[in-house]
């Protein structure tokens, strides 16, 4: 029986959930400087913080999993 050579499926995993894992970050940034950009204290403003609160936390359990 053949032994299965993990080594390069591992690889590509890898080299994609980082590039997962930047557009992560870089959706996280846009919204962020969108959201120093907005008044503090309207509706907007909070909704684009629950936006950045999500984007981020999406991010930190995607980092936390594939480390």
């Amino acid at each position: 029986m053949k032994k299965k050579n993990n080594k390069f499926q591992k690889q590509a995993w890898k080299n994609s959930g980082e590039a997962r894992f930047e557009q992560m970050v870089g959706e996280y940034q846009r919204a962020k400087a969108e959201l120093d950009a907005m008044e503090k204290d309207t509706p907007e403003h909070a909704a684009q913080q629950k936006l950045c609160d999500t984007l981020f936390s999406n991010a930190e359990r995607f980092f936390k999993q594939h480390q």
